[in-house]
C-alpha cells in the first residue's frame, strides 16, 4: 500500500521541476547551493500547504459524517486524512506541522469513537473494524486512537492492548513516520498509563507499563538512528540536523518513565536504567548516546543516580569513541553537586554510599580513552563536587588531583590551549575555598602544576602568591614554606630548559610579589630561630633566580634578618645572623646593585653599634666604603653616598677610639677628593661633628677638639674657593648659602663648647660680617633665585639673637646686622 501510495505521490507532484528528497539529482544540473536551498525551501513551503488542504478538505467530509452518525463513512474520509502524513516530501520540521494539524482532528474522531460504544458497538468491534483500513499508516493511526477508546472500556486487559499497539506499530519503518505515529502512541497511552498507578485494571501491573514505555522507547530510537543512514553521504550534516529537531520524540518516553510514582529506585536500577542503557551503547550511535545520556541525568531523581553510579558511570566505558563523554560526566557530577549542597541529609545519603569513590574509580578507567581536554573538563567538575563536601575533603582533593595528573600525564604529549586553561581553573579553584596552608600539605598539587607550559605554571604561582597576600596568611612552618616554593619554583628561577630571553618589567613585577611574600614567612610566636631557618631557606631558593631576580629579592630577606638582630637579646645569635647578613649583602653587591648594597652596608652598621658588637660595625662600614670607593662612579651618587655615611658614622656611638679615629679620617679625605667644591665643603663642615662627638668605651666628650676647628676652616677654605671660581666664571657673588652654613656649625660648636678654648667669638663676628656683606649684594639685586639665601640667612641672625637671650654674657662681643 505504501509502495502505490508512493507513485501516486509522484505523480501528484509531477510537474514542480524537482523529484523527491535525496533523489540523485542528473549529472548536468550546476545550481549554486544557496540557490538549491531557496528552491527546495520553496518547494517544501508548495507541498506542506498541498497537503494541509487535502487533511482540512478530508476532515470536512470526516466531520460531516460524523454528524450523520455514518461509521463506514468516517472511516473512509478519516483514512483519507490520515493518508496524507504518508508522504515522504516533507522535512521533519514541516511533517510536525502537518502531524500537528492531522491530531488536532483525531481528537474529535476519538470522542466520535467513544460515542459509538453508546450506540451498540464494543470498543472490540471499534478496534476490529479500523483494521480493515487499506493503507498501513493510517490504518494504524486509527487503531491507536480506538485502543485508547478500547483501554477505557475495561473491556481486555491492558497490558495485552498496549502490547498490541506498540508491537502493530511496527509495521512502519520510515524514520520520520514511525518516530511520529509512535510518538502519538506516547501521547494516547498516558491516560492508560495513570489507569495502571491508579490500579484499575487489577492483571496489569507497574512493570507491564514499563516494559511498554521501554519497548516504545527502542523502537523509537531504533527509528532515530536509522535516519542517520538514509540519502547520499554529502547530505548528512543536513540529516543530523533533522535528527535534532527530533529528538525529543524519543526523549519523551524517559520523561514518562520518571513520572511513574511507582518506579521506585529498585525497579529503576534493576529494569529501568539497565534496559535504556542497554539501548544506548547497542544503538552504537553519537548523537543518540550524548543525548539520551543527558536525558537519563536531567529526568530521573538525583537519589536514582546515587543508588545506581556504578551502573550508569560503567556504561559511559562503552560508548562510541567520538560521543561527548565528559559533557555527560560532568553534567551528572555537577547535578549531584547541586543536589548534595541542598541539605545535610543529602550529604549524609551521598556519604553512605560512597558515592565519591563509585565516581573517581569508573573515571580513571575511562580517562584513557578521552581526549586532554574531556578529561581536563572530567576533572573540573569533580573538583567542584568534591570541594562543595563538608568533611575529609583536602585528602579528596590530594586524590582528584592526584588522578588527574595521572590520567592527563598518560596521554602523552603537550597539553592543548583550552586543556591548559582547563588545568589552570582546577588548579586555583581550591585557592578560594581553602587557605594557603592546608594546600601546601597536597602532595599531588605541583604534579598538575608540571603537566603546564612555563606560562601557565607562572600564572598559577602568581595567583598563589596574590591569594597569600591577599588573605595575610602567615606560613610559620619551614617545611611548608618549602613546599610553596616548590608550588612557585618558576618565580623564584630562570628556565634552563627553554633559555628565550626574559622580560625585565614581567620579572620586575613578579619579583616584588616575591619580596612580599618574605614578610608572611615568619614565626607567629616570635621564634628568633624558626624565623632565621626561613629566611635561610629563602636566600638558599633566591640565589638560584640570577641576578635579574636577586636584586628584587635579597633586600627584601636582608631587611628581615635585620629585624630579627634588633629583636635579639643573644649576642651570639646576633653576631651569627649579622655575619649571614653580609653574605647576602655581598651578594646583592655582586649583583651589582652597588647603591643597594651601600645602603644596606650602613644600616646593618648602626644596628650592630646599637648591639654595641663593634667588630661586626667595623666590618659593615669598611664594606660600605669599600663599595664607595670602588664601585660608586657617579659624581652625584658618591656626593649623597657620602653624606649618608658621615651621617651613619655620626649615629654611633660605640665604636674603640682606634677604629672611630680611622673611619672619620677615611671620611675626612674622601670629602676632601669630590669633584665639586661645593659638595667639598658641605662634606668637610659634617665632617666636623665626627671630630666633636668622638665616641669610643668612653661617653661622648663635651670639649672641641683641635680637628674641629680645622674641618672648619677648611671648609671657610673651600667655600671661598667656590666664590672665586663663580665671580671669575660667570661673574656672580657665587654660593653664598655655604658662608652662612659654616657660620651655624661655628656657632653650633661655640654653643657647645664651655670655654672659648678653640671656636672664639671673634672668629664668629668675623664671618657673620662677610655673610653681612655677601648677603647684601644679594638683597640689592631683584634675582629671586637668591630669595632662599636670604631667608636662610635672617634664621641664622634669629638663633644668634635667641643665643644672646639666653647666654648674654657668653654672646656679649657679638654684633648683629641685619
Amino acid at each position: 500500500g505504501e509502495k502505490k501510495g508512493r507513485e501516486r505521490e509522484r505523480r501528484r507532484f509531477a510537474g514542480v521541476g524537482l523529484s523527491l528528497p535525496f533523489a540523485r539529482q542528473p549529472a548536468t544540473m550546476s545550481v549554486p547551493e544557496s540557490t538549491m536551498e531557496q528552491v527546495l525551501r520553496s518547494e517544501q513551503e508548495k507541498w506542506l500547504a498541498d497537503a494541509k488542504a487535502a487533511v482540512k478538505q478530508q476532515a470536512f467530509y470526516m466531520k460531516r459524517a460524523i454528524d450523520e452518525d455514518s461509521l463506514r463513512d468516517v472511516f473512509k474520509y478519516s483514512s483519507a486524512m490520515l493518508g496524507e502524513l504518508r508522504t515522504s516530501l516533507l522535512s521533519p520540521q514541516k511533517y510536525y506541522e502537518l502531524y500537528m494539524r492531522a491530531f488536532d482532528e483525531l481528537r474529535g474522531l476519538e470522542m466520535f469513537f467513544e460515542e459509538q460504544r453508546g450506540k451498540g458497538h464494543t470498543a472490540s468491534e471499534l478496534y476490529e473494524l479500523v483494521q480493515h483500513a487499506g493503507n498501513v499508516l493510517p490504518r494504524l493511526y486509527l487503531l491507536v486512537t480506538v485502543g485508547a477508546v478500547f483501554i477505557r472500556s475495561h473491556e481486555s486487559p491492558i497490558k495485552s492492548l498496549l502490547k498490541d499497539l506498540v508491537e502493530m506499530c511496527s509495521g512502519i519503518q520510515h524514520p520520520v513516520r514511525g518516530l511520529f505515529l509512535r510518538s502519538y502512541l506516547t501521547q494516547v497511552s498516558k491516560e492508560a498509563l495513570q489507569l495502571i498507578e491508579n490500579k484499575v485494571d487489577t492483571e496489569t501491573s507497574t512493570e507491564d507499563a514499563v516494559e511498554f514505555v521501554l519497548q516504545n522507547f527502542t523502537e523509537m530510537n531504533k527509528l532515530w538512528v536509522r535516519m542517520k543512514h538514509q540519502g547520499p553521504v554529502r547530505e548528512r550534516s543536513k540529516r543530523e540536523k533533522e535528527r535534532k529537531e527530533l529528538r525529543d520524540l524519543v526523549g519523551k518516553n524517559l520523561v514518562i518513565l520518571s513520572s511513574m510514582e511507582d518506579v521506585d529506585e529498585a525497579m529503576y536500577g534493576k529494569i529501568v536504567l539497565p534496559r535504556i542503557i542497554e539501548q544506548i551503547v547497542n544503538c552504537k550511535d553519537e548523537l543518540a548516546q550524548a543525548y539520551l545520556m543527558d536525558c537519563i541525568i536531567q529526568v530521573f531523581p538525583d537519589e536514582f543516580h546515587i543508588k545506581n553510579l556504578e551502573t550508569f558511570l560503567d556504561s559511559c566505558g562503552n560508548l562510541q569513541p567520538n560521543t561527548d563523554v565528559s559533557s555527560i560526566l560532568c553534567g551528572l557530577i555537577n547535578r549531584l553537586s547541586r543536589f548534595m549542597e541542598a541539605s545535610q541529609a543529602h550529604a549524609e545519603l551521598f556519604e553512605s554510599v560512597g558515592a565519591f569513590n563509585k565516581i573517581l574509580e569508573p573515571v580513571s578507567r575511562i580517562s584513557s580513552s578521552l581526549d586532554q581536554q574531556s578529561v581536563a573538563n572530567i576533572y573540573s567538575a569533580i573538583l567542584d563536587f568534591t570541594v562543595g563536601q563538608k568533611s575529609d575533603t583536602l585528602d579528596r582533593v590530594d586524590l582528584v588531583l592526584g588522578q588527574c595528573a595521572a590520567a592527563l600525564g598518560g596521554l602523552g604529549g603537550s597539553l592543548s590551549g583550552q586543556a591548559s586553561r582547563t588545568l589552570k581553573g582546577i588548579l586555583t579553584k581550591p585557592l578560594d575555598i581553602y587557605s594557603i596552608t592546608e594546600l601546601l600539605e597536597l602532595s599531588s598539587y605541583p604534579s598538575v602544576m608540571h603537566l603546564l607550559d612555563n606560562t601557565m605554571q607562572k600564572q598559577v604561582a602568581v595567583d598563589i602568591v596574590e591569594k597569600i597576600l591577599q588573605k595575610g596568611t602567615v606560613i610559620s612552618d619551614v617545611k611548608k614554606v618549602e613546599s610553596l616554593f616548590d608550588f612557585i619554583s618558576l618565580l623564584l628561577k630562570a628556565d634552563e630548559e627553554d633559555p628565550v630571553e626574559e622580560d625585565e618589567d614581567d620579572i620586575e613585577e613578579e619579583q616584588n610579589l616575591i619580596a612580599r611574600l618574605v614578610h608572611q614567612m615568619r614565626s607567629e610566636t616570635n621564634d628568633i630561630d624558626n624565623s632565621f631557618s626561613i629566611l635561610q631557606l629563602a636566600k638558599e631558593r633566591f640565589e638560584k633566580g640570577g641576578p635579574l631576580r636577586l636584586k628584587h629579592t635579597m633586600p627584601t630577606v636582608a631587611f628581615d634578618v635585620l629585624q630579627l638582630v634588633k629583636q635579639c637579646e643573644d649576642a651570639e645569635k646576633s653576631v651569627k645572623m649579622l655575619q649571614y647578613l653580609h653574605t647576602i649583602i655581598d651578594l646583592i653587591s655582586e649583583v651589582p646593585q652597588p647603591e643597594k648594597a651601600f645602603k644596606l652596608y650602613l644600616e646593618c652598621t648602626l644596628v650592630a653599634d646599637l648591639k654595641k658588637l663593634e667588630d661586626n660595625a667595623y666590618d659593615f662600614m669598611t664594606a660600605a666604603f669599600d663599595i664607595y670607593e670602588n664601585s660608586i662612579p657617579d659624581t652625584k651618587a658618591q656626593t649623597e653616598a657620602l653624606a649618608m655615611l658621615i651621617g651613619t658614622l655620626n649615629d654611633c656611638a660605640n665604636f674603640g677610639e682606634d677604629n672611630w679615629d680611622t673611619l672619620i679620617t677615611t671620611a675626612t679625605k674622601w670629602s676632601i677628593k669630590l669633584l665639586k667644591k661645593s659638595d667639598q665643603c658641605k662634606a668637610v663642615y659634617s665632617c666636623s661633628h665626627l671630630f666633636f662627638r668622638k665616641g669610643g668605651e668612653a661617653e661622648a666628650s663635651n670639649e672641641t677638639s683641635d680637628k674641629v676647628l680645622v674641618c672648619l676652616k677648611r671648609a671657610l677654605t673651600i667655600a671661598k674657593q667656590a666664590q672665586g671660581m663663580a665671580k671669575s666664571s660667570r661673574g656672580d657673588v657665587g654660593p653664598v648659602e655655604l658662608f652662612i652654613a659654616i657660620l651655624n656649625k661655628y656657632v653650633y660648636f661655640f654653643d657647645q663648647q664651655t670655654s672659648e678654648e678653640v671656636i672664639k667669638a671673634e672668629d664668629i663676628q668675623n664671618l657673620l660680617d662677610l655673610v653681612s656683606n655677601e648677603t647684601s649684594s644679594l638683597t640689592a639685586s631683584d634675582d629671586k633665585t637668591h630669595n632662599e639665601t636670604v631667608k636662610f640667612y635672617h634664621n641664622t641672625l634669629r638663633y644668634i639673637m635667641h643665643l644672646k637671650e639666653k647666654s648674654p654674657e657668653k654672646y656679649a662681643s657679638l654684633s648683629l646686622k641685619n
